[in-house]
C-alpha cells in the first residue's frame, strides 16, 4: 500500500513541532555553543510496505533530552532566596550530584568568573562546585520543548491524519478492484 498523504500529513506534523520545540528552547535560553540539542533535533517518517512510522530524534542529545524537557525535582535543603524548580517531573535528584566536568565545560565555553564574597575570583572547579549543588538542590526547571508541542499539534492534526490514511486506503483498494 502506497501512503502518500499520510506520509505528507506526518511530515507536517513532525515539522511542526520541530519548529515550535526549537523556538521554545531559543526563548528559554537553552542553547550552547554547540546547540547539540537545537541542532539535532528532528523528525523521520519511515515508509514500510505496511506501515508508516514518525520518530523524533535528538542526535548527541539523546542521554538528556527528557531532562530538559521534563525538568528535574531537586534533593531540598538550599538556603536563600532560591525557588524550587522541576515541579511536576518525573526525575528527581535524591543521593547523586549531577556531573562535575560538563560544567566545568560550560563555564569554560561562555566564559564565566566565579567571585567569592570579598569579591575575589576562585577557582573554576570551586565555581563547577556551586553550580554543581545548587542545581543539586534546586532541581532543573521545566522547558517541555517537546511534549507541549507534540501533543498540541497532534490535536490540531489528528483530523488531518485520519483523512490522510482514508484517503490512502481508498487508493489502495481501488486498486485491488481492478
Amino acid at each position: 500500500m502506497e501512503f502518500k498523504n499520510t506520509i505528507q500529513s506526518l511530515q507536517k506534523l513532525g515539522n511542526d513541532v520541530v519548529r515550535e520545540g526549537r523556538g521554545i528552547l531559543k526563548r528559554k535560553k537553552k542553547t550552547t555553543s554547540s546547540n547539540t540539542l537545537f541542532n539535532d533535533f528532528d523528525y523521520l517518517v519511515t515508509n514500510q510496505q505496511d506501515s508508516v512510522t514518525l520518530e523524533f530524534e535528538f542526535g548527541r542529545a539523546e542521554d538528556y533530552w527528557q531532562f530538559v524537557d521534563e525538568g528535574v525535582k531537586g534533593a531540598g535543603g538550599f538556603k536563600g532566596s532560591g525557588r524550587a524548580r522541576g515541579q511536576g517531573s518525573p526525575f528527581k535528584y535524591s543521593s547523586k550530584m549531577p556531573p562535575r566536568k560538563p560544567l566545568m565545560q560550560w563555564i569554560k565555553n561562555k566564559p564565566l568568573k566565579g567571585r567569592d564574597k570579598k569579591g575575589r575570583f576562585i577557582t573554576r572547579e570551586s565555581f563547577a562546585f556551586l553550580i554543581q549543588r545548587s542545581i543539586f538542590q534546586r532541581g532543573l526547571s521545566r522547558t517541555q520543548f517537546f511534549s507541549k508541542p507534540f501533543t498540541e499539534q497532534l490535536n490540531k492534526q489528528t483530523d488531518n491524519i485520519t483523512e490522510a490514511f482514508a484517503d490512502d486506503l481508498e487508493v489502495a483498494l481501488e486498486q485491488i478492484q481492478i
